[in-house]
């Protein structure tokens, strides 16, 4: 038996009614579908992913890919407007798609990825560039002063913001001698040369001077997407400190009062 018209129309205006989002309703109501790349990520720095999506001020995706599913491609179904990205390796304490940096402990070795996503549209696509926000400083310094010599980097960087940017607070570490004079620290993206460095004998604090300026007359570039590591030679003497920075050299003369 033929089926009726009348049944046919029904059964057709069923499926246009039970199809979601059909293209008899607004759209705008309708998720947008957004497709993450992983593929350009360096996995010999970056072994897994902190994924932070924001809207309005919220978390809406708080996801961790492992460096195991870099080939394939993340996708999501999120609200159509306008979205925060935030991407994070190595981010130490990360909370809601923020770095903070403890008082007292070095910048962690932490590569970002921030962009903000026009959702307003059915599909979506974004590719991961993860960059390197950290600079991994090492001090050379010769000796010629017999009481034990500490390092103290004070600055005015705390962290890294929702939007990938240097976060605003106050920085200490004490960095300790890895053998033979050298010293190791990792340093945020600063905004500024406000970075200090404290010489003490382990008593009293023999000298503080701005270091951040010398990295900038260095030719340094805290700006770049991906921050360079840096190497400064330290000279002690008992009358002055010379300092070269990275081939460029420079000597800055000091009072030291042992």
């Amino acid at each position: 038996m033929r089926p009726k018209v009348s049944d046919m129309l029904l059964f057709a205006l069923s499926l246009i009614f039970c199809a979601g989002c059909s293209v008899k309703e607004n759209r705008d109501i309708c998720p947008c579908r957004l497709v993450l790349y992983f593929s350009e990520v360096d996995t010999a720095s970056v072994k897994s992913i902190d994924v932070f999506i924001r809207a309005d001020d919220e978390v809406i995706l708080n996801e961790n890919i492992g460096m195991e599913n870099f080939s394939e491609d993340y996708m999501a179904y999120v609200p159509r407007t306008w979205l925060g990205l935030s991407a994070w390796s190595g981010g130490g304490d990360t909370f809601d798609g923020k770095v903070v940096i403890p008082h007292g402990q070095e910048c962690p070795p932490v590569y970002i990825h921030s962009s903000t996503l026009d959702a307003k549209k059915e599909s979506l696509e974004e590719t991961i560039m993860m960059r390197k926000n950290f600079c991994r400083m090492t001090l050379n310094v010769r000796m010629t002063i017999e009481s034990p010599v500490g390092l103290a980097i004070l600055g005015n960087v705390d962290g890294y913001g929702y939007d990938g940017k240097p976060s605003s607070g106050d920085f200490l570490v004490r960095v300790d001698p890895e053998g033979d004079n050298v010293f190791c620290v990792n340093l945020p993206r600063q905004m500024d040369n406000s970075l200090f460095m404290e010489v003490d004998t382990g008593d009293d604090v023999v000298k503080k001077f701005p270091l951040g300026q010398y990295i900038a007359e260095s030719g340094y570039d805290w700006c770049a997407p991906d921050l360079a590591d840096l190497t400064i030679d330290l000279d002690f003497a008992l009358t002055h400190i010379s300092m070269m920075i990275q081939g460029w050299e420079k000597e800055y003369k000091f009072d030291v009062v042992i």
